[in-house]
């Protein structure tokens, strides 16, 4: 089986100029669109699991689907999560005039 490839640009997230980024916390872009986020949990019940939370297209309107947040037990699956939550926020949702 093939590891899944981001299809779109993933960095490490930084809060503010105090929080140095860390290899446990991540941001997708789809070119300036933020897409979502995922962070390894380091603690407590799901420790090891990486939490991933998708965004929509701002620029879209209608009912975001459901789920838009859950556990991956990898990164890779994590942002593979995200990526497919904001591409099916883009089919089922409507693009704003």
């Amino acid at each position: 089986m093939t590891d899944y490839q981001p299809k779109y640009k993933w960095h490490r997230t930084q809060l503010d100029k105090n929080d140095p980024p860390r290899d446990t916390d991540w941001m997708g872009m789809d070119g300036t669109e933020y897409i979502g986020r995922i962070r390894k949990e380091l603690h407590g019940k799901t420790k090891g699991l990486w939490h991933w939370a998708g965004s929509w297209p701002k620029t879209y309107q209608g009912t975001p689907p459901l789920p838009n947040a859950g556990y991956a037990d990898t990164a890779r699956l994590a942002t593979q999560k995200v990526e497919e939550y904001w591409e099916l926020s883009m089919r089922v949702m409507t693009p704003r005039n």
